[in-house]
């Protein structure tokens, strides 16, 4: 496991947090192709721009419904989806089985069982007490390290993708590939039942505030909670994938995160509790109780990134061979990006890159016709060249806004001197 600054095509980082399939015990292989990493938003996504971005200290988006959360999330580009029941359920066992069981802002700023650990609090419309992305303690992050994932309990739910519940049937979309862009529509195909090791459908029944797992469809459809180690499975065979995905306590498991579900229809799946929830709120806590196109003031969502095996680092190109298209040749002398930036960004990399960058935006605002070709130029540029025109920049971009400046008032001038023409003509007529 470590932390990576991983940066989007617009230059805007995400800080992720990656781990090997064996270190999260999910699929080595996804439809065929070899995973070398999965990525995990450090923290709940905020939006910027209309994309979604894992950064500390800041407001974790909500009011955000089932299907814009998977489209936002796949829109920052390849291997990119809305974190899945599957990733979520591999980190919450990780915490149980490491004894580091999250806590988190689940008493309106602060924990409900340590009030001493706190969060940055913020005021929206909703007048609730969220706290500011991975702004509590190190006991919030799922490891208890800084290194850790932040804010699984507590603070807003949080969707998942690859799973949902059809009039009280749980269905999956099996092997995780709900991180590799597998629909996940209404009426997609790919939704699969879970079943017994003796084939049995598996339904969750809600009944005389009770919930229990059965081998058929119930009869009645209802709305109810109960503290996830009181499920009742005796009616079947647990069988292990119930457990791994979250779905089902696992032997001795003594918390008291809680499980609410609603057998009436499709229902799509939160996690985690929210600000309020005190101890119903934690890693294994549950929610499937929503349909798909709800929007809700205390939900939001995180992105996460599957790396293939042999794609050399370019995020852009994950489903080609050796990071290449296979139906456009690469570039020769193809300048470096942040995209293709691969495992973690050393300092002298990073200043370079933006170096370059910040001279091609100069050379662009003042007419420059060839920014692919100078940015080849100044990303291959050496150590000694850079400095010289680093040191050339500041006399540069001061006199490209001197002239800027004098265009704007120019133009301004040119504005009012017609305007004051008008009115003087306007005033000439008038008489």
């Amino acid at each position: 496991m470590r932390n990576e600054v991983i940066f989007d095509s617009r230059g805007i980082p995400d800080i992720m947090v990656v781990f090997t399939p064996d270190e999260l015990g999910l699929p080595a292989e996804i439809r065929g192709k070899a995973v070398k990493e999965y990525a995990i938003s450090k923290y709940p996504n905020t939006l910027i721009g209309g994309v979604p971005y894992s950064m500390p200290y800041q407001q974790p988006a909500v009011n955000v419904n089932h299907d814009e959360a998977i489209r936002l999330c796949e829109s920052k580009g390849p291997g990119w989806h809305l974190m899945t029941n599957d990733e979520w359920a591999a980190l919450a066992h990780q915490s149980r089985k490491n004894g580091t069981l999250p806590r988190g802002n689940t008493d309106r700023g602060k924990s409900h069982s340590h009030p001493e650990e706190t969060g940055t609090t913020y005021k929206d419309s909703s007048g609730s007490s969220k706290t500011l992305t991975g702004s509590g303690p190190i006991t919030w992050n799922h490891d208890h390290t800084a290194e850790g994932v932040a804010d699984m309990c507590g603070n807003i739910w949080e969707h998942v993708g690859g799973i949902r519940f059809v009039n009280g049937q749980v269905q999956v979309i099996p092997n995780n590939e709900a991180a590799a862009g597998a629909d996940q529509s209404k009426d997609s195909k790919e939704w699969t039942p879970l079943y017994t090791a003796d084939g049995d459908t598996i339904y969750y029944d809600v009944e005389d505030g009770r919930i229990g797992l059965r081998p058929v469809e119930p009869d009645s459809k209802d709305y109810d909670g109960v503290e996830f180690r009181e499920l009742n499975g005796s009616a079947i065979d647990i069988p292990d994938q119930l457990i791994e995905l979250g779905l089902y306590p696992a032997p001795g498991y003594e918390g008291t995160d809680y499980f609410w579900l609603d057998t009436d229809g499709e229902r799509i799946v939160f996690r985690g509790g929210d600000w309020g929830n005190g101890a119903y709120a934690g890693v294994f806590s549950f929610s499937g109780s929503y349909s798909r196109a709800g929007v809700h003031w205390y939900v939001g969502f995180r992105s996460a990134l599957v790396r293939y095996s042999g794609d050399s680092g370019d995020l852009d190109n994950l489903d080609s061979k050796d990071g290449k298209q296979a139906d456009e040749p690469k570039e020769e002398n193809a300048a470096p990006s942040f995209d293709s930036l691969s495992g973690p960004v050393q300092l002298p990399t990073l200043v370079r890159l933006i170096l370059a960058r910040q001279l091609t935006v100069l050379y662009e605002a003042t007419g420059g016709k060839d920014p692919e070709g100078f940015k080849r130029i100044a990303s291959t540029a050496t150590d000694k060249e850079l400095q010289q025109a680093a040191a050339l920049s500041l006399p540069l971009s001061q006199v490209n806004t001197a002239v800027e400046l004098y265009r704007n008032v120019s133009q301004q001038l040119k504005i009012a001197n017609t305007l004051t023409l008008t009115i003087g003509k306007e005033a000439a007529d008038h008489e």
